[in-house]
C-alpha cells in the first residue's frame, strides 16, 4: 500500500495539546522542516489555545531561521513575499541605488495597497487584471510602473518554485496611449525668459532675491539637451570654454538618496559620459559662473545652493513652476524636460536625428524620434522636383507645324 502524502515543506499536521500540570499544556505537531526532514515541534502555555498559539509562533521562527527560499510558500503572506523581494533587490549590484529605491517606493505606494492582505496563491490573474486595469483609469503610467513592480515580485515567487507560474504575464496588454513629443515654441521661450529674468525681481517682495541660478540653468539646458540631474553635476573641470569651440563632459548627475540627501554620482542615467559642443549664449553662462568660481577647485559645482552643496533637482522644478505661473505658463506641461526635447526637435529638424540622438546620450536615434524629436511637418518641395520624372512623355503640338 501507498505510504502517507509526503508534506509540502514549510507545512505542519494536527497540532495535538495535552495537559501536563495544573496550569500547563503542551501542544505539538510533526513538521516538513525548511530543509526537507519531517520534525516534531513542541511548544506549552497555560491554556490548550495558547500551547496552540505558541508553537505556531515556533514554526514560524524556525522557518524563518532557515533557508531563505524555504520560508516562503504560497499560502504565505504577499506582504512576506514582497518584504523578501526587496531584500534579494538591494543585494543587487548591477542596479543602482537610486533604482532601488524608487522600486521600493512603488512597491509600497502602487501595489502593496491593494494585495497587503492577500496570500501569494490569492494573487490570480482575475485579481491582478481588475487591478491594472483600476491603475489604468487613472494612467498608463502609473499601471505600466504597477505592473513592472508586480511582476518583478512574482517573477521572484516563480524563481524561488514558490508558485508554477507568473499571473502578470498572463494579463491584457497595456495599451499606450498615441504621445507626439512638443517642442517650445518661439513665443514660449521668449516667455519663459522673461520670467525667468525678472522673477521675484518687482519693488516689495520679502526675502532674498534670485541669484539667477535656475535662469541660467535653462539656458544650459536649451544649450546642451542635457537632462536636469546632468546639468546640475556639471563642474568647473568639465567646461572648456578656452577652446575655439566650448564644450561640456557630462558624466555626473544629481540624484537624491534616502538617508544621504541630495549627492552627485559620477555617471549619468545611461551610464555613459559624453561630451557636448555648447553654442555661445550657453559657453557665456559658463563663462559669466566660472568667474564667479575663480578661487574654487575643480570639483566645485557649477550650480550650488548658498552654503555651496548641490541643488536639488525638484527645487529647481519647484522654482521653475514659479516662474512660469508669473507669466501665465502655469496652464501647459512644462517640465526641465522640454529644454531637453525643444533642443532635440531642433537638432533633428536641421542636421540628423542621428545627431540629436548624439547630442542626447541615447543608444539608438529611436529613443530621440519616439520621445523627443517633434516630428517636422515642413513640407518637403525637394520632394516634387524628384518626382516630376515620373510625368508623362508630352505629344508634339500638331498645329505647331505651320
Amino acid at each position: 500500500m501507498p505510504g502517507r502524502p509526503r508534506m509540502p515543506i514549510g507545512t505542519f499536521g494536527e497540532i495535538a495539546t495535552r495537559q501536563i500540570s495544573a496550569r500547563r499544556y503542551r501542544a505539538s505537531a510533526r513538521l516538513r522542516d525548511w530543509d526537507g526532514r519531517t520534525r516534531q515541534v513542541t511548544a506549552t502555555g497555560v491554556s490548550a489555545s495558547a500551547a496552540k498559539s505558541a508553537l505556531k509562533v515556533r514554526i514560524a521562527e524556525r522557518l524563518r531561521a532557515g533557508d531563505a527560499s524555504g520560508v516562503l510558500t504560497a499560502d504565505s503572506s504577499f506582504v512576506d513575499l514582497a518584504d523578501a523581494w526587496l531584500e534579494d533587490l538591494w543585494l543587487d549590484a548591477d542596479r543602482s541605488d537610486g533604482t532601488k529605491e524608487v522600486y521600493e517606493r512603488e512597491l509600497r505606494t502602487l501595489v502593496l495597497p491593494t494585495f497587503r492582505n492577500l496570500t501569494i496563491r490569492e494573487v490570480t490573474v482575475g485579481r491582478v487584471e481588475r487591478f491594472l486595469r483600476e491603475q489604468r483609469s487613472r494612467s498608463y503610467a502609473r499601471a505600466k510602473h504597477s505592473r513592472t513592480i508586480l511582476s518583478m515580485v512574482l517573477a521572484f515567487a516563480v524563481r524561488r518554485e514558490i508558485v508554477g507560474r507568473n499571473p502578470v504575464k498572463e494579463t491584457s496588454r497595456l495599451k499606450k496611449p498615441k504621445h507626439v513629443p512638443r517642442a517650445l515654441t518661439a513665443e514660449q521661450l521668449a516667455l519663459i525668459r522673461t520670467a525667468a529674468r525678472e522673477w521675484r525681481s518687482e519693488p516689495g517682495v520679502l526675502g532674498p532675491r534670485p541669484d539667477g541660478q535656475v535662469r541660467d540653468v535653462i539656458e544650459v539646458m536649451l544649450g546642451t539637451a542635457t537632462r536636469i540631474g546632468e546639468v546640475l553635476a556639471i563642474r568647473k573641470r568639465d567646461v572648456d570654454v578656452t577652446s575655439s569651440v566650448p564644450t561640456v563632459t557630462v558624466n555626473g548627475s544629481i540624484v537624491v538618496r534616502k538617508g544621504a540627501g541630495v549627492v552627485r554620482q559620477p555617471k549619468t542615467k545611461t551610464g555613459e559620459s559624453r561630451v557636448v559642443a555648447i553654442p555661445p549664449f550657453a559657453a557665456a553662462v559658463f563663462r559669466r559662473r566660472l568667474v564667479r568660481l575663480a578661487q574654487q577647485p575643480d570639483d566645485h559645482l557649477i550650480f550650488f545652493t548658498r552654503s555651496g552643496t548641490a541643488l536639488a533637482p525638484h527645487n529647481v522644478r519647484r522654482t521653475l513652476r514659479e516662474m512660469l505661473k508669473s507669466v501665465g505658463l502655469d496652464g501647459i506641461d512644462i517640465s526641465p524636460h522640454a529644454f531637453r526635447r525643444t533642443g532635440a526637435t531642433l537638432l533633428a529638424h536641421q542636421v540628423s536625428i542621428e545627431a540629436a540622438a548624439e547630442v542626447l546620450g541615447h543608444s539608438t536615434p529611436a529613443t530621440t524620434r519616439a520621445h523627443y524629436a517633434e516630428p517636422d511637418r515642413r513640407v518637403n518641395v525637394a520632394s516634387a522636383h524628384v518626382l516630376e520624372q515620373l510625368a508623362p512623355a508630352r505629344e508634339e503640338d500638331p498645329e505647331s507645324d505651320g
